[in-house]
């Protein structure tokens, strides 16, 4: 179904399918078109001062209230269809006047024997069109019909479209390029009715984006900021400007530009939830050891700061699901519309304390929160079925909806042994909610703003988890004090590197190199004492694990150009569900769900195309998702040296394939933990290169032979090993324990000798024993190869989920659950 978000801040604006993200339109579109306004402004001032006449679109627009409800009365008692569209048209010609649209009538051939009336046209940039709402029920423009008094002129005319719904001429006729009469498309079009207009994009259309003005909300309650937005948003100077960039293109980019902005705040926001989480947890860890007479500190109790680190993630993971699933109650996954979930189960009521004074001890060390909180992960994980049993919290309410169990590792509590031994207090959880509620603080007096997870995607919050996958928790084991590099050592940005002294190291630090927190134009030294749990990013934790998040619109265009190569005109819809694509280096996956993004499209539009169908604009969101999530579960791999990536990526794959349903794909042979760049590849080297001969004949010097992949099953078949080749993972390489620094070397130059001395006779000519060992393994490792992979194609054949997709033919679901396909 179309998602509709209507903008709290402009009455009768509704924003279907995210037009523009939902926090930007309500938080930062006023500001963005502010300057439009007080140019507006400043004319009307300057031809008051010239004795000319002018009147700024939004007073104008605020001008027609009188004539609109005045139509309004005419037609609920005018049965001709004829005076009825004479008597829109007339407010049509007003409406445009306002916008400083021209009005030009025409019937516009866009093909052969085929005519389309329009109000307007500038161009290739803007389409103006009207409909009629012969029965006066108040439909949706895109559901009603052309109808032949329509046509302007006496006639006769071609008409082929009379009785054709608006949405289907739409798709049928303009937006479809005809060499010879439609070209060129419009970029922009306007369809009005006499109760609504909704403002279109061709780039966005397919996905069902688009903007709709409720005349009777905006002209009848004649909001100021309202009517500002509409006049910036349907002027001509926007959508049609004589030159120069269009102005909703630029508000476009703002809306990008702007969910950045706020996943920087959850940046901070997530790294300081998770630092309150682990202190909180270390705390009682550390009490309820001593309880039991047991070391905490070292031995086999020792408490883990890497578990800790993980289980504080995957608990913050769980939240910013919450928070990302309820804003998107279409999809189904929660009881969005009951009242016994929404305000005594949802996250959202939690958020309604986020800024509740807690005034008491009780209050303050209470665990309401911590309850709410795991109440609903038990909820989400086993259903409201398996739960209703154990509710002690809400009894009274908690057989008052149905909730089906999403069967993920996201909630599985067997993945955080440590924190269910732990009771958060509300005093932390509450500054958790708030801290990834609210925008960051700002100087002076600026409110904080929502968070609105509705606008923020994938992209945005893969930016967000990807930030934080170079840090990593530790305990103070004395007491600790930061230093930086000169001229950074004021309030330095707690999302940088970190750098972290001892006291008796502090000495060797002059006062420039100390980090110093300014407070109320104070400074005092940067401490954190002894036993307190630190999550940052530390020394070269970010080179070591080349953690750098890509921009969006560099990861759009990559994968757009890549799949270019690909999909070809010969390539079929089908053929797009048999390609695999793997990311060697994932991290939270941002390839890889651009990638499923982009074919998911590319499918749907070339069976629509196969088909000669389309699918209804209703249905075409919940059928991308599907496709998505099929691609999700059955085309994708991805590896990465970082466990927290991998686990991070199959959350944001899982998300960005949400469908309707409680479908959760399991990527447990697609996602892998490792290093891509030491592969151990199907690469041959010949004997003959292993043995005593020319320096430059030796196999290091040389590229492997690739292997052909179809080989692997079949070893017979052309391009396969051949007899005596051996592959290149079971080989010395001079590039192993390459330590070529300069001060090391100073440092230890005994040790870098070893090392030259044992890589000169481990890189040595083989003889032929190790020739033949070497072979014996290739052979082994053919063998071994050839059985996992049979093995694989087996449980994948078991663990693959089917789904219904759009253009297939209908299959039966089938499902495992997760613990099922982990048992494999």
């Amino acid at each position: 179904m179309a998602v509709q978000d209507t903008a709290a801040t402009f009455i009768g604006l509704t924003n279907d399918n995210e037009f523009f993200s939902a926090h930007y339109l309500a938080e930062v579109f006023q500001g963005d078109f502010a300057d439009t306004i007080k140019d507006w402004d400043a004319r009307e001032e300057q031809a008051k001062e010239a004795g000319a006449e002018y009147t700024t679109p939004h007073r104008a627009l605020r001008n027609l209230n009188q004539g609109y409800f005045a139509l309004r009365h005419k037609l609920k008692t005018e049965r001709s269809a004829a005076e009825r569209i004479r008597l829109q048209r007339d407010f049509f010609k007003d409406l445009l006047g306002t916008l400083g649209i021209p009005y030009q009538p025409e019937n516009r051939t866009i093909a052969p024997n085929t005519e389309l009336p329009v109000l307007s046209t500038l161009g290739d940039q803007l389409w103006v069109l009207g409909a009629l709402d012969a029965n006066n029920e108040g439909e949706d423009p895109l559901s009603l019909q052309l109808h032949s008094n329509q046509f302007f002129g006496p006639g006769p005319h071609h008409d082929k479209l009379k009785n054709t719904s608006w949405y289907s001429i739409l798709n049928e006729a303009v937006f479809r390029q005809v060499a010879g009469h439609n070209d060129n498309p419009p970029r922009w079009v306007l369809l009005i009715s006499d109760r609504q207009g909704i403002l279109i994009d061709r780039y966005k259309w397919s996905q069902n984006r688009m903007l709709r003005f409720d005349w009777e909300e905006i002209l009848g309650r004649r909001d100021d900021k309202t009517l500002k937005a509409t006049a910036v948003l349907l002027h001509r100077e926007s959508l049609a400007p004589d030159e120069g960039q269009c102005r909703l293109d630029s508000l476009d980019e703002n809306s990008h530009k702007h969910a950045f902005a706020v996943s920087d705040d959850l940046k901070y926001a997530l790294r300081q939830a998770i630092e309150l989480l682990g202190n909180e947890a270390a705390e009682q860890l550390i009490a309820q050891a001593r309880d039991r007479k047991e070391g905490i500190y070292s031995g086999s109790n020792a408490l883990d700061a890497d578990q800790l680190s993980k289980e504080c993630l995957r608990t913050m993971y769980r939240i910013l699901f919450l928070f990302y699933i309820e804003a998107r109650p279409e999809l189904g996954y929660l009881p969005a519309e009951d009242e016994t979930w929404r305000m005594g189960y949802s996250l959202d009521s939690l958020r309604d304390l986020e800024s509740v004074r807690l005034t008491t001890e009780e209050s303050r060390k209470g665990h309401y929160f911590h309850h709410s909180l795991q109440r609903m992960f038990t909820l989400i994980y086993e259903g409201n079925q398996v739960s209703r049993q154990k509710d002690d919290l809400h009894e009274s309410t908690a057989n008052a909806f149905t909730l089906q169990g999403l069967d993920s590792h996201l909630f599985d509590p067997a993945k955080t042994p440590m924190l269910n031994r732990v009771t958060f207090s509300n005093e932390t959880l509450q500054q958790v909610i708030q801290s990834m509620s609210l925008t960051r603080p700002t100087k002076g007096k600026k409110r904080r703003g929502r968070v609105s997870y509705t606008q923020l995607g994938i992209n945005q919050l893969g930016a967000v988890y990807e930030a934080l996958l170079s840090y990593r928790g530790f305990f103070a084991t004395e007491d600790l004090y930061e230093v930086a590099p000169k001229g950074q050592n004021i309030n330095p940005d707690e999302l940088d590197t970190g750098y972290f002294v001892t006291q008796s190291q502090l000495d060797e630090f002059d006062d420039k190199e100390r980090v110093y927190d300014k407070v109320d134009g104070k400074l005092s030294l940067r401490v954190h004492p002894k036993g307190k749990f630190i999550y940052r990013m530390a020394g070269r934790d970010r080179e070591k694990s080349a953690s750098y998040y890509t921009p969006e619109v560099l990861t759009k265009s990559l994968v757009k150009y890549t799949l270019k190569e690909r999909l070809t005109e010969e390539v079929t819809a089908d053929d797009i569900l048999d390609l695999t694509v793997c990311e060697p280096a994932m991290g939270s996956a941002a390839f890889l769900n651009e990638a499923v993004n982009q074919l998911a499209e590319a499918y749907l539009t070339r069976k629509q195309q196969e088909l000669g169908e389309r699918i209804p604009h209703e249905d075409y969101q919940r059928e991308l998702q599907r496709v998505k999530m099929h691609i999700a579960d059955h085309n994708v791999y991805g590896v990465d040296l970082n466990p927290i990536a991998v686990e991070l990526a199959e959350v944001s794959l899982w998300l960005n394939a949400l469908s309707g349903g409680h479908n959760v794909p399991w990527f447990g042979y697609q996602l892998f933990t490792g290093n891509s760049l030491i592969g151990a590849r199907r690469e041959v080297h010949p004997r003959i290169a292993l043995k005593k001969q020319a320096k430059e004949g030796y196999w290091y010097n040389n590229a492997p032979r690739r292997l052909n992949p179809e080989t692997l099953l079949n070893p017979e078949g052309e391009g396969g090993r051949a007899e005596g080749e051996i592959y290149h993972f079971l080989l010395p390489d001079p590039g192993m324990a390459g330590y070529n620094d300069k001060v090391a070397k100073q440092l230890r130059p005994d040790a870098f000798k070893k090392i030259k001395d044992w890589k000169k006779d481990f890189c040595a000519p083989l003889d032929e024993q190790e020739i033949k060992t070497l072979q014996s393994l290739s052979d082994a490792v053919d063998r071994l190869w050839r059985e996992h992979t049979q093995m694989l194609e087996q449980h994948r054949r078991r663990t693959e989920d089917t789904y219904p997709l759009w253009g297939q033919e209908q299959v039966e679901e089938h499902h495992t659950t997760t613990r099922e396909k982990d048992n494999l």
